[in-house]
């Protein structure tokens, strides 16, 4: 269930996560508790700076008290009035929407999170629904570099029976040096055929680093479901800006969450995206 109408919250918390990037916690009950609707792992939002822009973020977390929270890296013109508030000020959210992350029915499964820079943050809100389940997964979390690696602190408090985690970096300053996707290559390289058509995979970063995972996981057989970024100035299916070809999927409606067979079937995966005049540009 999607939330199309924008509501007006204050700023209740806001967390400096690294250098350029904050979380920013607001609460959707205390305005309109009647007409709540509690978003799932995956889901983005739509955030109104008034006098300024809107853009798509995705909820990095939310409760059942109606917090919810968006992690912002401060990359645009959007993202610096973001940075710029204080707590108290007001922002315009309209969601949750989109489709999301979708659990498997039992706690079978050897569940993988791979994400990179800030696309950690649509997986922070399923780790968080993992650990409430009581799911065992693994993560492997990729940046450019040391300072770019985000909730560290507060995944250290997950419980270890339950959960992994594995860091990469680009230039090697912390963790492996390398890519989130060739670590997860290396770690399921000596699992038996039993093992591997076991695992699910969830991700959210870089294109190229989704459309690599993608690769191997087809290449395995690993069941895969990838959120997908792209540029939305509407988030309910009318500017076409985030459409992909040749099926024509609007990421805002039939995403970001997508599953491997629907990946398979788009061209523009890995290859190209639109731009703000809806121009194909390629992906980097």
């Amino acid at each position: 269930m999607t939330e199309n109408t924008i509501r007006t919250v204050s700023i209740k918390r806001i967390i400096n996560e690294c250098h350029g990037v904050k979380t920013i916690i607001f609460n959707m009950k205390e305005n309109n508790p009647n007409k709540y609707i509690h978003p799932k792992p995956g889901q983005f939002v739509m955030i109104w700076v008034p006098g300024v822009d809107e853009i798509p973020m995705s909820i990095s977390g939310y409760g059942e008290d109606g917090n919810w929270s968006i992690t912002v890296k401060n990359i645009g013109e959007c993202t610096n009035a973001l940075h710029n508030l204080k707590i108290g000020d007001y922002i315009g959210v309209r969601g949750p929407l989109g489709t999301y992350f979708k659990l498997p029915e039992d706690n079978s499964k050897q569940i993988f999170l791979i994400g990179g820079g800030i696309g950690m943050a649509a997986l922070k809100a399923l780790s968080t629904e993992l650990i409430n389940r009581r799911f065992n997964f693994t993560v492997i979390e990729g940046a450019k570099i040391e300072s770019d690696l985000i909730y560290m602190d507060e995944f250290q408090i997950y419980n270890e029976e339950i959960s992994q985690f594995h860091y990469c970096t680009d230039d090697g300053s912390y963790g492996v040096k390398g890519f989130a996707s060739d670590i997860f290559e290396n770690i399921i390289k000596d699992y038996n055929k039993n093992d591997i058509s076991n695992l699910i995979v969830y991700a959210c970063g870089p294109e190229l680093m989704l459309y690599k995972l993608f690769q191997i996981c087809e290449k395995h057989n690993i069941e895969l479901y990838a959120s997908l970024e792209r540029i939305m100035r509407c988030g309910c299916g009318i500017c076409g800006l985030c459409a992909m070809d040749p099926l024509g999927l609007l990421v805002c409606k039939d995403g970001p969450v997508f599953d491997s067979l629907t990946l398979s079937k788009i061209e523009d995966f890995g290859k190209h995206k639109r731009d703000f005049s809806g121009k194909k540009i390629p992906v980097e």
